[in-house]
C-alpha cells in the first residue's frame, strides 16, 4: 500500500472520531506543511473553524499528532457556507448584497458600522442607495434585496433610514419665487407664439461641493446583519489609501473585483441624472472594478484588509470612492470589527491616553476650577460612548463665555478626547 492510500485508509477509519470533535468542519488527505514548507510526506489534514494554541484545548479538543501512524495537519478554513448570490434575499447578510430605498433600483449594502453614541449596528451605503438622492424620509423602509432583484416591502424590509449627508447638487430645482414667476410668464408668450420649446428656471450652484456620498439604515433586528463582507470576510480595521495599493470590493452587481488606485485627493464632478450633477473633493480612484448596483461597496485594502473608501460611483475606465475616514466621521459611525481587534484598539487607546494624561496631569491639576485627571469613557451630547479618554474633573461647570482664554479646557489632547466632569468640592467624608 503506497502513502497516499495509507492515508486514505486512516481518514476512512477515524473520520467519525475525527469529525465529532468541536471546531473541526472537515477531514482529508493532503501534504503535510512545516511552517511555511510544504513537505514531500502525506498526512491527514484535519478542517477547523479557527485554529488555537494547544494551551486553549481541552484534552478532548486537542487533534492527535499523528493516527494509525499517519501524522496529521490542521487547517483553518473558518465557518463553511454554501455560496449566495449576491442579488438574492439572505438573513443574516453581509456586505456585498442587494440593497435599496424602496423607490430606487438597487444598489450594496457596505457593512455594518456602529452608532458612536448608542453603539448600536447601522448598514452603511450611499444617499443615493439608501436616501434616493436626498428624495427619501427618515423611516423609510430599506429593503434587502433592492426593488430591482425582487425586494418589496411587505416582505424584504430589513431596516429603516436612519440619516444620511444631504448631496449638494451643482444644479438644483427653483426656490425664487421670481424667477419661477418669469420662467411661467415667458412659457405663456412662448405657447401663445407658437413655439414648442420652453423656459425651465433652476437654481445654479456652480460652487457646492461634496466630500460623501453616504447614507445609514437602522436594522429592524441586529440579527439581520453580520460583521463580514461577501468573500471578503471580516475586515480589520480602517486605513489611509495610498497611491498603487492593491484593493478589492464585494459588489450586487460585479460581485468580487480587484483594482488599483490611481489617484488620490481628486476633485470629480459626476452625473447623476436628470441633468443633475454633483462636485466632490479629496476623493479616490481607481482602475475600473465595478458597474452599475456596486454603489455602496466598501473598498479595502488587498493586503492589510483593511477599509480605505465607500464606492459610489465610476465607469468603463475608472471607479470613484469617498475615503472611509471622512465617511465615519461625518456620520459618526465606527467600523465593526473582529473581537480580537477591537481589543487591540482599546487597549491602544487606553495606553495612549496613560500617556498623556502622564504628561499634562500637572499642568491640568494647576488649572483654576480643576480638582482630578482621571481617564473614563467620553460623554457625547448627554450620553456615554465607547470612546476612551481623559476625564478633567472640575469643582462647578462654567460656560465658555464666563471663562478667560486660559481657564477653557481643550477638547482633546495629542489627538486624546477630554470629557470634563462636574464633581464639586472634594472633601473628607
Amino acid at each position: 500500500m503506497d502513502d497516499f492510500e495509507e492515508a486514505k485508509m486512516a481518514k476512512s477509519i477515524y473520520k467519525a472520531e475525527i469529525l465529532s470533535r468541536p471546531n473541526v468542519v472537515g477531514l482529508g488527505v493532503g501534504y503535510k506543511t512545516s511552517g511555511s514548507r510544504v513537505l514531500d510526506e502525506f498526512s491527514l489534514v484535519v478542517l477547523v473553524r479557527n485554529k488555537l494554541p494547544p494551551v486553549s484545548l481541552r484534552p478532548q479538543e486537542m487533534i492527535p499528532a499523528e493516527v494509525a501512524g499517519v501524522r496529521t495537519d490542521v487547517l483553518e478554513v473558518g465557518v463553511l457556507r454554501p455560496f449566495v448570490s449576491h442579488t438574492e434575499r439572505v438573513r443574516p447578510a453581509p456586505g456585498g448584497v442587494s440593497i435599496g430605498h424602496y423607490e430606487i433600483t438597487a444598489g450594496t449594502l457596505g457593512c455594518v458600522v456602529r452608532d458612536r453614541s448608542s453603539g448600536e449596528p447601522m448598514i452603511l451605503s450611499n444617499n443615493h442607495v439608501l436616501a434616493n438622492r436626498n428624495a427619501a424620509q427618515l423611516g423609510d423602509p430599506i429593503l434587502q434585496p433592492g426593488p430591482a432583484d425582487g425586494g418589496v416591502p411587505e416582505r424584504d424590509t430589513i431596516a429603516l433610514l436612519e440619516r444620511f449627508e444631504t448631496i449638494r447638487f451643482n444644479e438644483e430645482p427653483p426656490t425664487c419665487s421670481l424667477a419661477q414667476a418669469y420662467a411661467r410668464f415667458g412659457n405663456t408668450l412662448a405657447r401663445w407664439a407658437g413655439s414648442q420649446h420652453q423656459v425651465q428656471a433652476v437654481q445654479l450652484r456652480p460652487q457646492a461641493t461634496n466630500q460623501i456620498d453616504a447614507a445609514l439604515a437602522r436594522p429592524i433586528a441586529a440579527a439581520d446583519v453580520v460583521d463580514e463582507i461577501l468573500e471578503i470576510g471580516k475586515v480589520n480595521g480602517v486605513g489611509e489609501a495610498e497611491l498603487g495599493m492593491e484593493v478589492i470590493k464585494s459588489g450586487r452587481t460585479t460581485a468580487f473585483t480587484s483594482g488599483t488606485i490611481n489617484v488620490l485627493d481628486a476633485t470629480v464632478t459626476v452625473n447623476y441624472g436628470d441633468e443633475r450633477t454633483a462636485t466632490f473633493e479629496h476623493q479616490i480612484v481607481s482602475s475600473p472594478m465595478s458597474q452599475g448596483g456596486d454603489s455602496g461597496s466598501l473598498l479595502v485594502a488587498s493586503e492589510s484588509k483593511f477599509a480605505v473608501g465607500l464606492l459610489y460611483a465610476g465607469s468603463s475606465q475608472a471607479t470613484l470612492f469617498n475615503p472611509i475616514q471622512t465617511v465615519l466621521k461625518i456620520l459618526k459611525v465606527e467600523l465593526a470589527l473582529p473581537a480580537a481587534k477591537a481589543l487591540d484598539q482599546r487597549q491602544s487607546a487606553l495606553e495612549r491616553a496613560q500617556a498623556v494624561k502622564a504628561a499634562y496631569e500637572a499642568e491640568l491639576l494647576a488649572m483654576p476650577n480643576v480638582v482630578g485627571v482621571g481617564i473614563g469613557l467620553q460623554h457625547k451630547e448627554g450620553r456615554r460612548t465607547d470612546e476612551i479618554g481623559l476625564v478633567v474633573m472640575v469643582d462647578h461647570k462654567l460656560p465658555d463665555a464666563l471663562l478667560r482664554p486660559e481657564e477653557r479646557l481643550p477638547d482633546e489632547i495629542d489627538g486624546v478626547p477630554v470629557d470634563v466632569k462636574e464633581v464639586g468640592q472634594l472633601r473628607v467624608d
